[in-house]
């Protein structure tokens, strides 16, 4: 027999209270209606392991994840500095090298698309703007020397 209310063993005692919490006779005059052969089935046992952690319990390391940050940090910095000539073309397309190399290592996620959709646009971007002022600069020094 066990507690209705702590669960503990019993034995076949109906009188008194239990040792464990102190719940009354009557307390327990309902768990003595049930057959005898009804109990309280034993809690699953505790997880051996973390399957999530390896040894040390550090998480597993993502393959790739650390140039698909470079990535979204490069397309970032690609955007924000488009109007430089050249910077702006030279961190979008190295962005572009990294979530590539990403991809290519195993991980695909949102920091590596976030990474190379940045780097797009800022590639884009910049490499309009070195363009036009390229091209500026060439009309001015044709004007420059064509009115000597």
């Amino acid at each position: 027999m066990f507690c209705n209310v702590c669960g503990h063993n019993l034995g076949n005692d109906l009188e008194g209270s239990c040792i464990n919490c102190g719940a009354s006779k009557s307390a327990r005059q309902a768990q003595h209606s049930l057959d005898s052969n009804q109990r309280y089935s034993a809690p699953p046992p505790p997880p051996t392991h973390n399957p999530y952690a390896t040894y040390g319990g550090y998480p597993r390391p993502h393959p790739g994840r650390g140039k698909a940050i470079a990535s979204l940090v490069l397309g970032i910095c690609a955007i924000v500095f488009w109007w430089v000539p050249f910077a702006g073309l030279v961190l979008g397309i190295v962005g572009l090298v990294m979530a590539s190399m990403s991809k290519r290592f195993g991980f695909i996620g949102g920091i590596r698309s976030g990474g190379l959709v940045c780097s797009i646009i800022g590639t884009i971007f910049a490499s309009f703007y070195t363009v036009f002022i390229m091209a500026a600069c060439g009309v001015g020094m044709y004007e420059a020397l064509f009115w000597m």
